[in-house]
């Protein structure tokens, strides 16, 4: 009994040895392998770094080395001879199978280990994430930045009409200190349609002209006019309004004594006779003076303003007017047709006549007020008599117009 149990003590004691003495040989044996491998990879790398650029027969592969150390694969570039054969087929095939290696934290120094962590190179996270912290710095920086909405088509339509919807109309008071003068010449109509016989021989518009026998000079007058306009395009208006006009102008005279004075008006091809008293000469007298006519006129002038050039602050354009105009009051001395004194027939002035007026103008846009100043000729186009008076008058203005607005 006693010899049993020692026989199974002493065949224990000799399996435990035997199997500690295999796992020892078994560990050494591992460590000559990785040691082995480990040379191998350095003697590789070592060749990659010493190889001379002059050796074309050379091509670049890739192998992977797995590092006991690290949790991470490092990617090592090797530099392995061509063989021919199939060797080489075997390296194209190994070569075409290969991933993209990055250069990046390859040593130019021979080492043991060559340990690095890949980048990925077709990534833009950092530059993501760059972009991203510039727009929270701006967003942050920017107190008036309100939330954005997604918008509606509606909106976007509502939006854009909004921004591009013109003024149309717009209105403009106006005023203008003017220079007043007139225009005399001979009535061709009324030497046309009369009988020469019954003519006078005296008759001086047979062989002189009025204005030979008048001195006359210009006065100041003024122009007040309210009128609104209407955009057309981006440099057309047309416009209409009312106006208010004083004329006046100066004669020379002489101071005489009263006398009986004649005027011929043609009534249909026959002269008639109207007398009337003057107390003021053409020639001389015992004093003398200067007459002053004067008429007070409104106006509906109507017309289109055109922008010849423009920019956000300036206009430079034109305008022109027809004016139909009614004589309010006025004071005229008319000539005799002897053309020897003046003398006051109201009835014998037209009432309703018709204007034109042309002018050009800058415009400055001061915010809300619009102002506009520019020259301005006004020419009345029938004569100030009725027709059958022998002398034609054409009063005319020049004067320098402003104008301002409000924009709304």
């Amino acid at each position: 009994m006693w010899g049993l149990g020692a026989l199974f003590l002493i065949s224990g004691t000799a399996g435990y040895l035997t199997i500690n003495h295999l796992s020892s040989e078994n560990l050494v044996a591992t460590q000559n392998n990785n040691n082995s491998t480990r040379t191998s990879t350095t003697k590789q790398t070592s060749s990659t770094t010493d190889t001379s650029p002059s050796r074309p027969e050379e091509n670049r592969s890739s192998i992977e080395a797995t590092n006991e150390n690290s949790s991470s694969t490092a990617k090592v570039i090797a530099l392995v001879p061509r063989n021919s054969g199939s060797a080489s087929s075997a390296n194209r095939a190994e070569r075409n199978s290969a991933p993209v290696i990055s250069l990046e934290g390859v040593s130019d120094q021979p080492s043991t280990e060559n340990v690095f962590t890949p980048v990925p190179v077709d990534s833009y996270t950092e530059f993501d994430a760059s972009e991203k912290s510039q727009k929270a710095d701006i967003k942050k920086n920017d107190v008036t930045a309100a939330p954005v909405l997604p918008m509606t088509i509606e909106s976007v339509v509502n939006s854009y009409r909004a921004n591009n919807k013109k003024k149309r109309w717009e209105s403009q008071f106006h005023f203008a200190p003017t220079i007043s003068y007139r225009k005399l010449s001979e009535n061709k109509s009324y030497l046309r349609n009369i009988d020469p016989n019954t003519i006078p021989s005296v008759y001086p518009a047979m062989y002189s002209s009025v204005n030979n026998n008048v001195t006359h000079k210009p006065d100041v007058g003024f122009e007040l006019g309210l009128s609104a306009k209407y955009l057309l395009s981006d440099r057309l208006k047309v416009k209409a309004g009312v106006q208010f006009n004083v004329n006046r102008y100066d004669i020379r005279a002489f101071s005489a004594q009263m006398s009986n004075t004649t005027i011929t008006l043609n009534s249909g091809g026959r002269i008639d006779s109207l007398n009337a008293l003057s107390s003021y000469s053409t020639e001389s007298g015992y004093k003398a003076n200067w007459l002053q006519n004067f008429s007070f006129q409104v106006s509906a002038p109507v017309g289109v303003e055109y922008i010849i050039s423009q920019n956000d602050k300036v206009q430079f354009g034109m305008a022109t007017t027809i004016q139909p105009t009614y004589v309010l009051n006025d004071r005229s001395y008319l000539i005799t047709s002897d053309y020897k004194n003046y003398t006051q027939v109201p009835w014998l002035i037209r009432r309703w006549n018709v204007n034109t007026a042309f002018e050009t103008f800058v415009t400055y846009n001061s915010g809300k007020t619009k102002w506009q100043i520019g020259p301005q000729v006004r020419y009345q186009l029938l004569s100030s008599f009725i027709s059958e008076y022998p002398v034609k008058e054409n009063l005319f203005d020049f004067g320098l117009k402003v104008g301002i607005s409000l924009n709304k």
